[in-house]
């Protein structure tokens, strides 16, 4: 119990001195308020965004600039401390704050499904952390006329207002539609939006990009969604970002199950699962192989002390490497087997069926061999270094190339170094609508200061010609 919650605690203890007072029954309720205020934390993923220690700073890159995760640990001076129970109500149902707009990088027009009963513990849990007395490093910012937050009413009127979601009224697929729609907000990131990012919810969870990333099409479709997956499947990567030693979590959603959904309890995980296999399937005409094995056409991986050693060493023997072949030796190998085995009892994964490979979007394949996977982003996961400053773009793309055939049962891979420059480079293209907007604001501000220009030298023309009629 930390001391800011002790001393909430010393004050109703205080207050229930009085006859009559039921002591016992309140002291319980609010450490089980705060209980579930953190459990609710976890859930909704607020410390992807804002950080452990809720001081905010990660930074979402968007075609119209940078929006940063704010301070949100309870610092009068650079967080919320400040702030009542309804107040923290409209930052997560209506995203505005006492002092502003949010911007929708923050899934307001998905927490609006939150309950009171969520809302009020979140309350009391964020209320009873440690303040954090910065701000963060960097600052949104956004270009003109992005950055006039009132703006986000007309994005609000048009995108946050009713949701045609799956409904049921099994109580199991009932929870799971909570966690997945509103607390765990995925389809924020796995929805597709349109120019105006907007979400597309006619096509509710069929994937979509986020900061260069893939966040694949999470519906029943077997081919390009999870359809072939197995309910433990969906368990096993919330808790670990692993499943079944064909998929593994990497950028935003490893950061994800890192700081959420490996917290929730075994229920909850299994009430999303179920939920998600009920999701109509949506094919989105750009897989060609299914993305996952059914559980019964898995290879089961086997790695014997030894055996990677013994194969690279008759690999580096013989005199007919290819390129491709001599690039995956040099840097995949030692770690992932020569024939892709993996090691799973060290948590290197195997690379056969992997999931990563099987895409025909090798975005995220592309990205990670380019930057590698951080420690500690998954369970007991080693890292893995990135090839960008070691190997050409040309090389990246023949060692995608090389592994996806191999490994992956594709038939045919044909990435080219454009093909990684685009995965590895930010897109900061903006949509032409939003190109179209901007420019007519410039042109309404221009006019509106030649009309505020023109009618104060007209004022003073017409007072100087008074002065001298006088």
């Amino acid at each position: 119990m930390n001391l800011r919650f002790a001393a909430r605690l010393g004050v109703a203890v205080a207050a229930l001195m009085l006859p009559g007072a039921g002591f016992t029954d309140t002291v319980e309720t609010a450490a089980s308020q705060a209980e579930r205020g953190a459990y609710v934390a976890r859930a909704s993923g607020c410390m992807s965004c804002h950080g452990e220690d809720l001081s905010g700073g990660y930074r979402v890159e968007t075609p119209m600039g940078t929006i940063v995760a704010s301070n949100i640990s309870p610092s009068r001076s650079f967080g919320i401390g400040g702030y009542s129970r309804d107040d923290l109500a409209n930052v997560l149902r209506r995203g505005v704050s006492p002092q502003r707009r949010l911007y929708p990088a923050m899934p307001y027009a998905s927490y609006r499904g939150m309950t009171d009963e969520d809302i009020d513990a979140l309350h009391v849990w964020l209320q009873d952390q440690e303040p954090v007395k910065r701000a963060p490093e960097h600052a949104t910012e956004l270009p003109f006329p992005f950055n006039i937050r009132t703006g986000v009413m007309a994005w609000n009127w048009l995108f946050s207002g009713s949701r045609d979601l799956p409904a049921t009224d099994d109580p199991v697929l009932r929870r799971g539609a909570y966690l997945v729609d509103h607390l765990g907000h995925c389809g924020e990131c796995h929805t597709p939006r349109n120019d105006y990012f907007g979400m597309q919810d006619d096509r509710y969870l069929a994937g979509a990009e986020i900061d260069g990333w893939l966040a694949p099409n999470l519906t029943a479709d077997p081919v390009a969604g999870i359809g072939a997956w197995a309910e433990q499947d969906i368990i096993d990567y919330l808790r670990t970002g692993q499943a079944g030693n064909v998929v593994q979590a990497a950028g935003p959603m490893a950061k994800f199950v890192q700081h959420g959904t490996s917290h929730l309890d075994n229920d909850d995980l299994a009430a999303i699962a179920a939920y998600l296999r009920t999701i109509p399937a949506i094919d989105t005409g750009d897989q060609d192989i299914p993305v996952v094995s059914p559980v019964a056409e898995r290879t089961e991986s086997r790695h014997r002390y030894g055996q990677i050693r013994e194969e690279m060493t008759a690999a580096a023997a013989r005199a007919d490497l290819a390129e491709p072949e001599r690039l995956y030796l040099d840097h995949c190998a030692a770690c992932h087997g020569v024939t892709g085995q993996g090691q799973p009892q060290a948590y290197y994964p195997p690379l056969v069926q992997n999931a990563a490979l099987r895409r025909a979007d090798a975005a995220n394949l592309l990205l990670v061999l380019a930057h590698g996977v951080p420690a500690g982003k998954l369970y007991r996961v080693p890292a893995m270094p990135g090839f960008a400053d070691e190997l050409s773009l040309d090389q990246i793309a023949m060692l995608a190339n090389y592994t996806r055939t191999t490994f992956g049962e594709r038939q045919d891979s044909n990435l080219t170094p454009g093909d990684v420059y685009r995965a590895i480079t930010p897109d900061d293209e903006m949509p032409e609508p939003l190109r179209l907007l901007q420019n007519v604001a410039w042109v309404g501000l221009i006019g509106l200061l030649a009309v505020v220009s023109s009618t104060i030298l007209w004022l003073a023309w017409r007072r100087r010609q008074k002065l001298q009629e006088g």
